[in-house]
């Protein structure tokens, strides 16, 4: 089986998540709807690997792996069967170019990008 290479993909801040839901759920404007939720910019793996190592101050790369390894990891790290399915289901398939404004018309406020996420997140790496 091939190597994790992982599609880049326009990666959402769990905060702006949460902004959104609580909007959502605080309002009838949104019923019906369907809300589709990125970051504001296409990220590889690489490029976040590379992003939390800028927050954290050392550097870091991104090696893939071949997919069954991938998945022997996750296992033994103690991921539930159905999430290592979820995350190795988009191995091989081309990068998603979607990115969309919905965050910043739902809240108000811009996409946080994933810059912004490993720098809130880099004490959970350390």
């Amino acid at each position: 089986m091939g190597s994790t290479d992982i599609p880049a993909t326009a990666v959402v801040h769990e905060r702006d998540v949460a902004s959104v839901a609580a909007r959502v759920l605080a309002s009838d404007e949104f019923v019906g709807q369907r809300l589709v939720l990125t970051g504001p910019q296409v990220v590889s793996r690489a490029e976040q690997v590379a992003a939390l190592g800028a927050a954290l101050g050392r550097e870091l790369r991104f090696e893939a792996a071949p997919v069954e390894d991938a998945r022997g990891q996750l296992l033994a790290d103690g991921r539930p069967p159905a999430l290592v399915e979820a995350l190795l289901a988009n191995v091989g398939r081309p990068p998603s170019e979607l990115i969309t404004s919905t965050v910043e018309e739902v809240t108000g406020s811009p996409a946080r990008s994933f810059a912004a996420w490993a720098e809130e997140h880099a004490g959970d790496f350390r």
